[in-house]
């Protein structure tokens, strides 16, 4: 199988290709004790971050998660398509081009990398795990639990199939996991262009680094003497997985993202639902 690539121009214009090989690819500014695979260079204004977004191939195909203070702009390859934000984790088809900001200038023009996604096997048959006339699925991604974090209440459900489920059992650590890694999405429903009644997951991507800062401060506020890393994070996503997820040694709902971080699927806020309307309640 031949491998995608991803086609990379400048502001300037400068292009290069970047072929897929791996599994995932980091891409961002290059800063102290971190080179990511894809450099955006050169960044004369900050507008690019440490880490930008993601790409990871899953069952064949190419996915895109945003992970940007400033975000990263989606177009499809599609005619009359407008450019969007990217929402937690998308598909990527070919010929889609992910824009991202790289320099202002004094007129308030917006100059962008283009990040366009080159699919080698674009008139490849349609997965088989897409939609077909007959079938009530629709698609691998919005089939993915996730959960919903109700805020007020600190409570958190479970949402798969189309059902809710409270989670119960969440000590303090996993609920300030949680809560950080939810006010991180847009809050917004993601939907299926084909069906705007279809709201999928979120895909909120959190590195290392941040979510060991949220759950225990930064480190000139840790206890003389005390310190924290990536195993007592660890800890807390083991611990939490045990009651978020169905199948907690396959995780679906908090995956892990290779040497980055964590990706949490998140559903938005819903509406008072009556009781009848939610199992576990």
């Amino acid at each position: 199988m031949r491998p995608a690539k991803l086609k990379v121009t400048s502001p300037a214009g400068k292009e290069g290709v970047y072929v897929l090989e791996g599994d995932q690819y980091t891409v961002g500014r290059v800063a102290p004790n971190h080179e990511p695979d894809i450099v955006l260079a050169p960044d004369p204004q900050g507008w690019i971050s440490r880490l930008h977004c993601i790409l990871d191939l899953d069952l064949g195909q190419w996915w895109v998660t945003d992970h940007a203070r400033n975000g990263t702009l989606l177009q499809r390859d599609v005619p009359g398509s407008e450019v969007r934000p990217v929402r937690g984790r998308e598909l990527l088809k070919h010929g889609d081009t992910l824009l991202v900001l790289g320099d202002m200038m004094d007129d308030e023009e917006l100059l962008y990398w283009r990040l366009t996604y080159i699919d080698a096997h674009a008139t490849r048959p349609a997965p088989v795990w897409q939609e077909t006339p007959g079938q009530e699925t629709r698609g691998q991604e919005e089939a993915r639990p996730g959960i919903r974090y109700d805020a007020v209440g600190s409570r958190v459900y479970r949402v798969e199939g189309g059902k809710e489920t409270l989670v119960e059992g969440l000590r303090p650590k996993g609920h300030q996991l949680l809560r950080h890694m939810v006010s991180r999405g847009s809050g917004l429903p993601v939907t299926e262009a084909s069906d705007a009644e279809a709201v999928t997951a979120e895909a909120v991507a959190c590195d290392h680094d941040e979510l060991i800062t949220a759950l225990w401060k930064p480190r000139e506020e840790w206890p003389p003497g005390r310190g924290y890393d990536r195993t007592d994070l660890a800890g807390v996503v083991r611990a939490v997985r045990r009651r978020i997820e169905p199948d907690p040694a396959h995780p679906r709902i908090l995956e892990t993202v290779p040497t980055i971080g964590y990706r949490l699927y998140v559903y938005p806020q819903a509406p008072p639902e009556g009781p009848e309307q939610r199992s576990g309640t």
